[in-house]
């Protein structure tokens, strides 16, 4: 069997107890009332309290009954709430119309100092991913006219030569033509918006890891949502909790693999 078989029953297993420890439960109808109405009203309490039962029966069924749990279950609660009630207008509904992808080939930036989910997946950017990379290659974009003035100025100086200066304007009228298309082809990028099948209170670990991998998810510091997109299947069978657990190389024949 090779390293990290993620079809194995062990391995099976694993993100099985995986998926208990970051997944809390769905929030799909606490996040339908706020987009039906953004307006903070005492109703939505209700979604709330049907949130607590789900939350509790699933710390039940996972065999945690320790205080310490039921207390970590009732200060996520807590947080969503003050999350939903902080304001007049929900800031969720703004946050989560950026959760779509933008299938764009993003060109090999070089040197470029840029956002690293968007080096390591090429062609999958989130909108707010690729509004990043566009001020960041702008930015790039300034500093490099910036070192073409500066060379006119010591040519005026003469602190350097004609042939020197245009051999300095040169290279950089290269670099940023060759920026311009890169910036050219990540604006004409179409996205096609995801549909969002089900809303789940997920861990800030877990959070961070579907961020990476390009999934829709949002947070506000203190509740963590992940905005799946197939209920197909179960939330274990998803390739995006098998690559997670095979990153983190806790799989059957893996260095950190799990006890269970």
């Amino acid at each position: 069997m090779s390293a990290g078989d993620n079809k194995s029953a062990k391995s099976q297993a694993i993100k099985e107890r995986f998926v208990e420890r970051e997944v809390f439960g769905s929030i799909s109808s606490v996040m339908e009332r706020i987009f039906k109405d953004e307006k903070k009203e005492l109703s939505i309490e209700r979604d709330v309290l049907g949130f607590i039962s789900l939350l509790m029966e699933n710390l039940i069924k996972s065999g945690r009954k320790d205080r310490a749990a039921e207390r970590e279950i009732l200060e996520r609660t807590r947080a969503l709430i003050e999350s939903i009630k902080s304001n007049e207008s929900c800031e969720i509904v703004g946050e989560v119309e950026n959760l779509y992808k933008y299938k764009i080939k993003i060109p090999d930036l070089h040197n470029l100092k840029i956002d690293e989910k968007i080096r390591s997946s090429k062609e999958v950017v989130l909108k707010t991913g690729r509004e990043k990379a566009m001020k960041e290659i702008k930015e790039k974009i300034g500093e490099l006219k910036g070192e073409e003035n500066f060379s006119t100025l010591m040519l005026a100086d003469e602190e350097i030569s004609e042939e020197t200066n245009k051999k300095n304007r040169d290279h950089i009228d290269e670099r940023i033509e060759e920026l311009q298309n890169y910036l050219s082809d990540i604006e004409k990028g179409k996205g096609k918006q995801q549909k969002i099948s089900e809303w789940l209170h997920v861990s800030n670990l877990l959070h961070d890891n579907l961020q990476k991998k390009g999934e829709p998810v949002w947070n506000d510091g203190q509740v963590y949502v992940w905005g799946r997109c197939s209920t197909e299947k179960a939330v274990t069978s998803e390739e995006v909790i098998s690559d997670i657990c095979s990153d983190m190389k806790i799989l059957e024949g893996q260095e950190n693999e799990w006890r269970i």
